[in-house]
């Protein structure tokens, strides 16, 4: 839920009721995010959004919960408790203002997040659940023919077959070779209970 206010500050503007247009932070995992959340060169403030990316289904693996982020020391102290948080794993708990979690196709296979940029004005529109990046098309383009997947290190060969195999969060992060097993017991004459 998000709080009454920050929907106040943020959301209620005449004619744009919830719509939200912020400057995007990006980080590139929750390691990233907790070194340099304090950095002042980020000019993070109350119109920023946090971004984290590379934490989903294969970046990750396994989507983890790191989703969660405070904004830097400096906006706490000046009451600032909470901004807006994009990732494309997922988070435990809840924060007071928008949290949009799942970003799918994730970072680390081609996702929109990949191309973001610290610095980009992103628009979220609660009404019509989308986010986007007011970027000009030609730059997208160019940041998309830019773009080559990260390596991706296993550190257990579980983590290899997993990475290969997993579909995205929006269809479930499910083992995707594993869904065409899920009716077997009506298929093998064997004892099932």
């Amino acid at each position: 839920m998000i709080s009454e206010d920050f929907q106040n500050r943020f959301l209620s503007e005449p004619g744009s009721e919830g719509i939200y247009e912020a400057r995007a932070v990006v980080f590139e995992g929750p390691e990233d995010y907790h070194d340099r959340i304090n950095d002042p060169a980020l000019e993070i403030d109350e119109r920023s959004i946090l971004f984290v990316r590379n934490v989903g289904c294969v970046g990750y693996p396994g989507s983890a919960e790191v989703v969660n982020m405070q904004p830097p020391d400096a906006l706490i102290k000046q009451g600032i408790n909470h901004l807006p948080t994009v990732g494309d794993g997922r988070q435990s708990g809840t924060s007071e203002s928008p949290s949009i979690l799942n970003a799918s196709p994730e970072a680390v296979v081609g996702g929109g997040l990949a191309l973001l940029k610290t610095g980009d004005t992103v628009r979220l529109d609660l009404g019509a659940s989308q986010m986007n990046a007011l970027v000009d098309d030609a730059e997208w383009a160019a940041r998309r023919a830019e773009w080559t997947a990260p390596e991706l290190h296993h550190q257990t060969p579980w983590q290899e077959i997993y990475r290969k195999h997993v579909g995205q969060l929006a269809d479930g992060g499910c083992l995707e070779l594993a869904t065409a097993y899920k009716r077997v017991a009506r298929e093998l004459p064997r004892d099932n209970h």
